[in-house]
């Protein structure tokens, strides 16, 4: 058979096989990031229509990798506005990617090839992020996809990849030049040909057709994969991988020191990663530069792609008017959409005022018909279900309530702490739920009724609310309000 003919039919093999490309989920979310109007909402509702893939997204939505702070992501919708478009379609293409490999023939050799693309893509994702790269999650998936032929081969390849095994064992052979004596032609070169006909990012396409092309990003995926064959051929402490280490530095604008122990640290989180996506059989074979007890304390706190995890609690919660402005944007596609879902809008709405307005507590809270109590439905913040039970409230049966007040008026407040004391409408329960702190109330009013209302402060900061947060705290319930009415008056259509 020719070589060209051998390709050919190996691209014919590959497209009988269920490879992820072809899952229904995928196909989807492939077509909507490619569509740069897609609101991030149709992602969530693709992945809510499979429930298997809903529950292992949350699951890695809360991993260190992507979560490292302490507030939990319980939603998929929230994972989307919190992790971006990006980081949630690539969870989902590497699930099914992993889950269609490990029903193959998870020989040892595929075990090797998957824990290299593992390694080498956590590696390509920490340089990029620690270079400043608009988006390290498409490095990663670059770097993942980037021998997905090597990966399809093992995982279908028969007998033809036991014979390519053997011949570079046994005849001392590399990979490659036993790979064009029993194919025909080199894995890489159907690597190039799925990434095409897929149609996967323009980086991981341009890396396969360019990978010499001077271009940092491109140099990331490169970088991933080296450190990773480096580190099984010869070691961490090899000269070759101190020319790498002095490579990736430069790349990625850090000291050498600094470099070093944040590669050292992403080799043992990859195992983490491996484990977390499903690959545990790939694992092993992820090179570890230190045993389990000796882990030296720089490669410990190296990891720069993830700021969060050291960041205050006051520095991650500042006001944020970049990201107000995309969670306004992903609003108004929602209410311009044929669906408007009320849990959606206040998934929004919620993370809008938490992250963007930056709050260290929110609350939802619906009234009954008869507005006789108020009870929270949805909070976000570091204690977020105790807020929820503890947030529930009678109205008084004499005497203001700034809740009640805020309901009965269709009014907004924000209520400062100096003048608390002296403020009678702010009953002992509400005082010792929200700490004596300043707070803002804003009622939800749809169809010119109160039906519940938001409530935020700082009190876990004890940061001040200007004038300028309470204007955007009351434009997202404003927001709020909108959206409710409008789904309310179509469901009357």
């Amino acid at each position: 058979m020719e070589p060209q003919s051998s390709l050919d039919a190996w691209l014919e093999l590959i497209r009988r096989q269920d490879m992820p490309i072809f899952d229904q989920t995928v196909q989807r979310i492939i077509a909507l990031s490619s569509d740069d109007r897609a609101p991030m909402s149709d992602l969530a509702d693709v992945i809510l229509h499979d429930s298997s893939m809903t529950a292992r997204v949350l699951k890695l939505a809360n991993s260190i990798l992507y979560n490292p702070s302490t507030n939990g992501i319980n939603t998929i919708t929230r994972a989307v506005i919190v992790l971006g478009f990006n980081a949630v379609r690539n969870i989902c293409l590497t699930l099914t990617l992993i889950d269609t490999l490990v029903q193959g023939a998870a020989k040892e050799r595929l075990g090797r090839e998957l824990g290299r693309a593992m390694h080498a893509a956590v590696q390509a994702r920490s340089l990029a992020a620690a270079r400043g790269d608009k988006s390290p999650e498409e490095v990663f998936i670059a770097t993942l996809l980037y021998r997905i032929g090597e990966l399809a081969f093992w995982c279908f390849g028969g007998e033809q990849a036991d014979r390519v095994e053997q011949l570079a064992s046994q005849q001392g052979l590399t990979q490659e030049q036993a790979q064009e004596r029993v194919l025909g032609f080199r894995l890489s070169q159907l690597s190039r040909q799925l990434v095409q006909e897929w149609h996967l990012s323009q980086l991981l396409q341009d890396a396969t057709q360019y990978p010499t092309r001077q271009d940092p990003r491109i140099q990331n995926v490169m970088l991933g994969h080296q450190i990773a064959r480096c580190a099984e051929e010869h070691g961490w402490q090899s000269d070759a991988m101190s020319k790498l280490f002095t490579k990736a530095a430069k790349l990625a604008e850090l000291s050498p020191e600094k470099t070093k122990a944040l590669l050292l640290q992403k080799a043992r989180a990859a195992i983490d990663v491996a484990t977390d996506f499903g690959a545990a059989f790939a694992a092993p074979h992820i090179p570890q530069p230190y045993p389990e007890t000796a882990v030296p304390e720089a490669a410990r706190s190296a990891d720069s792609s993830a700021p969060a995890a050291t960041a205050s609690l006051a520095e991650a919660s500042n006001r944020d008017p970049e990201f107000q402005a995309k969670v306004l944007r992903e609003l108004s596609a929602v209410l311009e959409g044929s669906a408007c879902s009320f849990n959606v809008i206040m998934e929004l709405v919620l993370e809008g005022i938490f992250r963007g307005v930056g709050v260290d507590r929110v609350v939802f809270a619906l009234t009954t018909p008869d507005k006789s109590v108020i009870k929270a439905k949805y909070a976000l913040g570091a204690d977020d279900d105790a807020l929820s039970e503890r947030f529930a409230f009678k109205r008084p049966s004499r005497g203001q309530d700034v809740l009640f007040q805020t309901l009965d008026h269709k009014h907004p407040y924000l209520v400062e702490s100096t003048t608390r004391p002296a403020d009678a409408a702010i009953s002992e329960r509400l005082t010792e739920l929200t700490k004596a702190t300043a707070f803002m109330v804003a009622p939800i009013v749809v169809e010119n009724r109160s039906i519940g209302l938001f409530y935020a402060d700082r009190s876990l900061t004890n940061r001040p609310l200007d004038a300028a947060s309470f204007d955007d705290f009351k434009h997202f319930v404003h927001q709020a309000s909108m959206g409710l009415t409008r789904a309310s008056v179509r469901r009357h259509q």
